[in-house]
């Protein structure tokens, strides 16, 4: 087969397509969130009774390593080819994939030498250089996987993306599971993930068409830079505020409670993914309408909508419910972790607006305006967890990512208003309200009854029928309306 021309063109969608396949683009990632969060909360009440806090905490902070080679690997370059207006080619594919290989294994190298000492600092035990280093094997994988996602996502092929997601997070939670009722401890977690990555990204190839290829063009490279330098530098500032707990907290704490705040960050943040879901359609969506403030407007208050109506009872459903989740489903051992269970619920809803606001600001250009939101978000958070470690302990870190997450939420509003006239308060009112009314009285009943697995079903379909029947009371045409939007058929 002959090797690709570096000035093809990789096909764009048809701009009239673009609204369509954007929400159809949700919806598929949605199903398939749903989908895998079925398999993904059952993997992890099997995980959470035969592992303890420790292997939780160790795992946290390893996992950590792996998304640093993925952030400081990519260095916003896809993202520059994702906002880019005009239609790019195979060489713009193949510098991004060169420049990004090289920066990642020079990282890995270094880091690889540092294993050993990275495992005393954090406490990871005997066999911690090894975990580390596998981790790190499963970033390079990671890392690869770039290029086939950035032709995915440039042409919004949401369908075969969620495959590969599907598949990575199956593929790890069932491995994890298996090694774990086997006996492995956190070594579950470590083989697991590399097994996991190693298939997606062999799969993301597969269903991208391209192969790896090595090329790189100055000029393009010049080009890339300039957007994705600012670009990466503010993820770089949300990899830092979102894994404070185990770069800082792996320091400050101990192991067992890194365990307890990163798994109170997994229980809270089970409806938060979908909030990441949106940030991920909307970028690549958002761009296309950079040039049109009305139309990227409603486009960003359909994401928030969408956001408000599906993730917004399951926020506060868990809330309402969290001790006897945790008492009933997980078990007694994971009671230390309910007050953070309750911060970051806060935490993850503010993420239904900062994902999609902070989306919309790096589609228009405005890199070095989220640059600035991230890193100040990221120091106050930092900053305000170590102020409030010596009285409150572990549970600092919970309540410093709550408070500043309603600081951010309220300046990502104030600064995207800038340049597109969005309103929001009438497209998340109902869906709040009827959230609210139906939860709280979750939490009512959930008082004067006694703890039983029998009696936490009912009252989880109890609130959800509850919520459907408000939510369609007060806004069923819009609903229907809504429905139609996502499922016409010409949305190809």
């Amino acid at each position: 087969m002959m090797p690709p021309d570096p000035e093809t063109v990789l096909g764009d969608i048809d701009r009239s397509l673009i609204r369509g396949r954007a929400t159809r683009g949700v919806a598929f990632l949605v199903l398939r969130y749903a989908a895998i969060r079925l398999l993904g909360l059952a993997a992890n009440i099997v995980l959470s009774r035969l592992l303890s806090p420790e292997a939780f905490g160790i795992y946290a902070i390893t996992l950590f390593l792996l998304v640093l080679l993925s952030f400081v690997g990519d260095f916003g370059l896809s993202a520059s080819l994702l906002q880019q207006r005009h239609a790019i080619g195979d060489a713009d594919i193949r510098t991004v994939f060169t420049a990004q290989q090289l920066l990642v294994l020079s990282l890995l190298v270094v880091l690889f030498l540092l294993a050993p000492a990275l495992a005393s600092s954090y406490h990871l035990g005997g066999s911690g250089t090894w975990f580390i280093r596998l981790m790190l094997i499963a970033g390079l994988f990671t890392s690869l996987r770039t290029a086939p996602t950035i032709i995915l996502e440039r042409q919004l092929r949401y369908g075969p993306l969620s495959v590969i997601d599907g598949v990575d997070f199956g593929l790890f939670q069932l491995t994890a599971v298996i090694l774990a009722i086997m006996g492995y401890g956190v070594w579950s977690f470590v083989l697991a993930v590399l097994l996991a990555k190693l298939i997606s990204t062999l799969l993301a190839y597969r269903l991208a068409g391209w192969m790896p290829a090595f090329g790189f063009d100055a000029t393009r490279f010049a080009g890339l830079w300039r957007f994705g330098v600012p670009f990466q530098l503010s993820w770089l500032t949300y990899y830092l505020r979102d894994y404070m707990i185990p770069i800082a907290g792996g320091l400050l704490v101990t192991t067992a409670q890194v365990g307890y705040l990163n798994w109170a960050l997994a229980l809270a943040g089970i409806p938060g993914q979908l909030a990441q879901i949106v940030g991920r359609v909307t970028l690549p969506a958002f761009a296309r309408y950079q040039d049109e403030p009305r139309a990227l407007a409603r486009a960003i208050e359909q994401s928030i909508r969408g956001l408000a109506i599906s993730a917004t009872p399951l926020h506060l459903g868990i809330v309402a419910l969290a001790p006897w989740l945790i008492h009933l489903v997980f078990s007694d051992k994971w009671l230390p972790a309910l007050p953070a269970v309750y911060l970051l619920s806060v935490h993850w809803s503010g993420a239904n607006l900062t994902s999609p606001l902070v989306s919309a600001l790096n589609a228009m250009g405005h890199v070095r305006l989220a640059l600035m939101l991230s890193a100040t978000w990221a120091t106050a958070t930092f900053a305000l967890a170590l102020i409030l470690l010596p009285g409150l302990g572990f549970v600092a870190f919970a309540l410093a990512y709550s408070i500043t997450m309603i600081a951010a939420s309220i300046a990502a509003v104030v600064i995207t208003r800038r340049f597109v006239p969005i309103r929001l308060w009438p497209e998340v009112r109902a869906p709040l309200t009827a959230a609210v009314l139906a939860c709280g009285a979750c939490f009512l009943v959930r008082q004067v009854l006694a703890a039983n697995l029998v009696d936490l079903m009912i009252l989880i379909l109890a609130t959800g029928a509850a919520y459907a029947g408000l939510l369609y009371l007060f806004e069923g045409r819009r609903l229907q309306s809504d429905f139609r939007r996502v499922f016409r058929r010409h949305a190809v």
